[in-house]
């Protein structure tokens, strides 16, 4: 043993001698965690709105709080409490109010306004079909929302069963015809409202394929433009099909501000000026980071970030002179926030070993970022430029301060091929050099995400802390396809769906076993969605696994490409390059498919999922478990009634992750 390997294993030795101090955190404990909106600073850079989000287990529901903080003192008051479906904090133009999406006595969520020093909130939209976003004008003399159209089909039409629809790319729940979302006008303080777009296309009101994602429409500093995203039909499973659009407040009239017809997000105008922002795949294809490019109505556009090659969020903003971008992206282990100017090179920011969760720039250049850490609860923090240090502006979060937290570090490591990778290692709270330990490997979701230092974020959520306090190690590898090792390493999964990333995951557990610390016959396979995936591809091929489980995973493509809504349709036929019924993708969709070698797997299994998941249907839960169940293979199947692609409710959140916690620990403590 080398002098850089007993240094490192003395200091573990320390680390956990500090943990045993305090309490190690349980599920119940993770009830008191206060989350985070998205903060959004007063026109004059003065304070902060945030709402604060917590579960009520009770009514089993998530209760926000929309809360206005000064700035830089962090003194916070309470301006509403108590509202259903609390959403979309934003300040108007005049720094008065603060405007929130909200529902009272079941209806139709409506755009509230409700004095920023306190008050009785007061609603200023009334659109029938409720309000999907909002954003105000400049001059703080209309509001611009998106509202669904209304049915095609007649009240008689529906009465009298006359009610048959087209479907084209839908997911297989619909049950209706799809409507699409347009953008209308109010005038404030009141008056009529009038549409301003019109189908057949839509608002983007439905999650991208592979990166970006639904934003509020963007108003251009002198109040004359809109833009917003443009998806081509009202089809959930179209989310690629979309182009950036401008369209004149006065006349209605509409342009382009891409060339592309397909994978463009997130527009926002500059705060002075014609330019907008916006995110498009860097290339080859969309199976590869977004980059931001920035261009004008009826002017040329550009890629600002090539030369960086980061995933860019669509959680960017603009700083106050024009010049330069701040996004959040995945870097290693760590979400990053970046500074990207409009010419030449980005850079990140420093952020003390936080990780960034949401961002808002102020008309004074200060940043406020809700942040984390493995060992962090989230708060919300303050950089008075992009090179100060975060200050903390609230600690609703403290009382996770007294609890153990174990040791997380990144290791990297090559695949066979020479491709590599990182991840994260926790170690156990009680870890002890010289000791093996059981073994969890969670693979994450996307596959164009990561796992990255969070608290209680991504699909992991509470586990890694939860099964490191079992005593386990938790091992979660970023095999390729994942963002965060630049863009040949995310685009390296492109019709390899499972050969090369299972390398990548294998070649990392023999790296951990190489150093001694592993229990070799104590592993578990846990993962959700395309973690799902890859948890039901490496117990199809290896057989060393003492347990899996399965959440929400996809197991078969050409189900995913049929049935599924959420833009996976596209991920589908991009990735694999191109339909079941192309000869040059057709094999592919079988071979790549994890239900082709389900007859193979001995792992005792445990699946999930959603009764409503059009991400990932059920029909492909359904098939995992009949493929092992007929063949006597210990599984157990949790259906999650109502939920989407992760339980949506506290109750349910709660015993999903439970349920996952509690089949590892039957298994690996045996």
């Amino acid at each position: 043993m080398n002098a850089r390997t007993v240094l490192f294993a003395s200091a573990l030795a320390l680390w956990a001698a500090a943990v045993q101090a305090h309490p190690a955190l349980t599920l119940r404990d993770f009830r008191a965690l206060v989350r985070f909106g998205t903060p959004h600073f007063s026109p004059d850079g003065h304070r902060i709105a945030v709402r604060t989000i917590r579960a009520d287990f009770v009514h089993d529901r998530w209760d926000a709080t929309l809360r206005v903080l000064e700035v830089p003192g962090g003194k916070m008051h309470t301006l509403v409490r108590g509202m259903r479906e609390l959403t979309e904090a934003r300040w108007s133009p005049h720094g008065r109010s603060v405007a929130f999406i909200g529902k009272v006595d079941g209806q139709a969520a409506q755009v509230f306004e409700v004095p920023a020093t306190g008050g009785t909130p007061r609603v200023l939209t009334d659109a029938p079909r409720g309000v999907e976003q909002f954003a105000f004008s400049p001059d703080g003399r209309t509001l611009a929302y998106v509202t669904p159209d209304p049915s095609p089909l007649s009240v008689h039409e529906r009465q009298t069963h006359h009610d048959l629809f087209a479907i084209h790319d839908d997911d297989y729940l619909i049950h209706q015809p799809p409507v699409p979302s347009e953008i209308w006008l109010q005038p404030l303080p009141g008056g009529a409202a009038r549409q301003l777009t019109h189908g057949p296309g839509s608002v983007l009101e439905t999650p991208p394929p592979f990166g970006g994602g639904i934003t509020v429409p963007s108003w251009s500093a002198d109040g004359h433009w809109i833009v917003y995203t443009r998806q081509a039909d009202a089809d959930d499973a179209d989310s690629d099909r979309t182009t950036i659009m401008a369209v004149n407040v006065a006349s209605g009239a509409a342009r382009r501000i891409g060339t592309h017809l397909s994978y463009e997000y997130a527009p926002r105008f500059a705060p002075q000026g014609a330019a907008v922002a916006y995110l498009y795949p860097h290339g080859p294809g969309p199976v590869s980071v977004m980059d931001l490019h920035v261009g004008s109505p009826g002017g040329a556009s550009r890629d600002v970030s090539a030369a960086l090659g980061r995933d860019f969020a669509a959680d960017f903003a603009w700083l106050p002179n024009g010049k330069a971008l701040l996004g959040m992206a995945d870097q290693g282990i760590d979400s990053h926030l970046f500074l990207q100017p409009l010419r030449g090179p980005g850079r990140a920011v420093a952020l003390g070993g936080l990780q960034a969760l949401s961002v808002a720039v102020s008309s004074r250049g200060a940043i406020a970022v809700v942040a984390d850490s493995t060992r962090r609860a989230p708060e919300l923090y303050l950089l008075r430029s992009p090179r100060s240090a975060p200050l903390p502006l609230t600690h609703v979060n403290r009382s996770f301060d007294a609890y153990a937290y174990p040791r997380s570090v990144e290791v990297q490591w090559h695949a066979p091929d020479g491709q590599l990778n990182d991840g994260i290692l926790t170690y156990p709270n009680d870890y002890a050099p010289g000791r093996r330990y059981p073994l969890v490997v969670f693979s994450h979701g996307g596959p164009e995400a990561a796992s990255t230092g969070h608290f209680d974020a991504d699909e992991i959520g509470p586990l890694r802390l939860l099964f490191a306090a079992e005593g386990y190690l938790v091992f979660e590898p970023n095999y390729r396809g994942s963002d965060n090792l630049g863009n040949a390493h995310e685009h390296a999964i492109y019709r390899d769906p499972g050969v090369g990333p299972d390398s990548d995951v294998i070649s990392g557990i023999k790296m951990l076993q190489a150093r001694g610390i592993v229990d070799n016959a104590r592993i578990a396979a846990v993962g959700h969605s395309y973690g799902g995936y890859m948890t039901t591809w490496l117990i199809g091929h290896q057989h060393f696994w003492r347990c899996a489980v399965v959440a929400d995973g996809v197991t078969d493509w050409t189900e995913e490409y049929e049935l599924s809504g959420d833009g996976n349709l596209a991920w589908t036929r991009d990735s694999l390059g191109g339909s079941p019924w192309d000869p040059h993708a057709a094999a592919l969709y079988r071979s790549g498919s994890p239900i082709t070698y389900a007859g193979d797997i001995t792992t005792p299994t445990l699946i999930l999922s959603g009764t409503a998941d059009v991400t990932v249907p059920i029909t492909e839960s359904l098939a995992l478990y009949h493929a092992l169940a007929s063949r006597h293979v210990p599984v157990k199947f949790l259906g999650i009634p109502g939920a989407f692609h992760m339980p949506q409710d506290p109750v349910h959140r709660a015993l999903f992750y439970r349920a996952m916690l509690r089949w590892v620990v039957h298994y690996l403590s045996h």
